[in-house]
């Protein structure tokens, strides 16, 4: 496990919604304008009547470049629903009139105009579809219905036109193959539009929900990353159904726990803000310290810190690594609060100190309460002797202190024996140990 920088989620549920539906429009209206170039040049190759030819081609131009517009704008603005109708405008406006275009090359004169009722608005249902991309449903539902009251004015237009004869209620081939209009088939294709664009509005809100379970989920990972090491709070998301019941096993980890020195002093006569600050500024500074060496950090008590190491290693690790770990942890806080200390310094502040006690042995690793709510902790002797180890600092005058045991299984480096001074509750106290300098280097260092 390497130390790696801490990911936290930079901006809210809605706001990234947003930036997908906003780069789903863009897609939207990029297609579209592919389309609509295509289009043109297709009608510019193949169309022998010279006015039609200069006329597709302003078309097109002209569209592109409103095309183009609405594309700079969805990145600007904050109606995106306003710029996707104005794309879908643009969009029914060029192939909307492809059913004239083919009624006029057949023959105005000699075919019906129920004949641009039958053959409908083909490109209805890509244009839906593209609109979905937004992950939006309401771009879907809109385009339906801009489409749909464009199929009933196709409709309306045919049924004006004295011409169009109607065919009889069970005569559904004279619709397709003759020249009749059948009101029941263009109803029936009118329902199916409609009945697409729902399932396509459909798809896009369970994209929707998807997308968004899935920046809740790693919100919570973000959060997760607050009290654990970066690739630990990783295992805790991905765990398995067992790893999150009650229980624990039995396992060597290393505790670490610390307090702020005369905090209660310092924050007297402090705006209850100002005490926060103050306490947030140290925890932040520890708690960078301890990830960066694979600790997590257990309880955050007041102005202290109680961290743990190899408490959620997937394997055990041997002793000499997790203590190594502790060590360099402790150590790394030292040198975090003299940089905090300088900076106080510079704003005219007086410094922080603090006390660390570290000690090493069998601990239960699990989670306790209900399955309701659980809380992953670590119980044992060994917090309890880590906890008297800090408060002998007092006694000592360092900052920290390690137990025999972490020293005998730790790494070779400089440390000072500082006897056994007796602690609370213990009735035969360990060899106390301040190290100074940490021995080699276990853990890879974070690049």
């Amino acid at each position: 496990m390497t130390g790696a920088p801490i990911r936290r989620p930079s901006t809210d549920i809605a706001t990234l919604l947003r930036d997908r539906e906003v780069r789903g429009l863009r897609w939207f209206i990029g297609a579209q304008i592919v389309g609509v170039t295509l289009l043109g040049l297709g009608i510019f190759l193949f169309v022998t009547n010279e006015a039609g030819r200069i006329v597709s081609v302003l078309v097109s131009l002209i569209a592109d470049i409103g095309l183009v517009a609405l594309w700079w704008a969805a990145g600007r603005s904050g109606n995106l629903l306003a710029i996707g109708l104005g794309a879908g405008l643009v969009a029914l406006a060029v192939t909307g009139p492809i059913p004239f275009l083919e009624w006029n090359s057949i023959g105005i004169d000699q075919v019906a105009a129920s004949y641009v009722a039958k053959t409908g608005f083909v490109m209805g249902p890509t244009i839906i579809a593209l609109s979905a991309l937004t992950l939006n449903p309401r771009h879907p539902l809109m385009m339906t219905g801009l489409i749909a009251v464009y199929q009933l004015g196709l409709l309306g237009f045919a049924m004006l036109d004295d011409r169009t004869v109607y065919a009889e209620a069970g005569a559904w081939t004279s619709h397709v193959m003759g020249p009749a209009l059948h009101l029941g088939k263009a109803a029936n294709q009118l329902a199916f539009l409609l009945a697409t664009g729902a399932a396509i509005s459909l798809v896009a809100w369970i994209a929707r929900r998807t997308v968004r379970a899935g920046i809740r989920l790693e919100k919570a990972n973000g959060q997760l990353q607050r009290y654990f090491a970066p690739e630990v709070a990783n295992r805790i998301a991905t765990a398995e159904t067992d790893f999150l019941k009650p229980g624990g096993r039995i396992q060597q980890v290393a505790v670490l726990s610390s307090d702020l020195a005369g905090f209660t002093k310092l924050s007297e006569g402090r705006d209850p803000n100002e005490t926060v600050r103050l306490l947030s500024e140290y925890q932040a500074a520890m708690s960078v310290a301890i990830f960066r060496h694979g600790g997590s950090i257990d309880k955050l008590i007041g102005d202290g810190i109680l961290a743990t190491f190899g408490a959620l290693d997937p394997k055990t690790r041997p002793q000499t690594e997790v203590a190594a770990d502790a060590v360099a942890a402790g150590l790394a806080m030292d040198a975090a609060l003299a940089e905090l200390n300088a900076t106080r310094a510079e704003r005219g502040e007086p410094p922080f100190a603090h006390r660390i006690g570290i000690d090493l042995g069998p601990a239960l690793v699990g989670n306790v309460g209900a399955e309701d709510r659980l809380e992953f902790t670590v119980i044992g002797s060994v917090v309890n002797l880590a906890s008297r180890i800090e408060s002998a600092c007092k006694t000592t005058g360092d900052s920290l202190l390690i137990s025999e045991r972490v020293r005998q299984a730790g790494p070779e480096g400089d440390a000072v024996s500082r006897g056994r001074p007796a602690l609370a509750g213990i009735t035969e106290p360990p060899e106390l140990f301040a190290p100074r300098t940490p021995g080699p280097s276990i853990r890879p260092s974070p690049e």
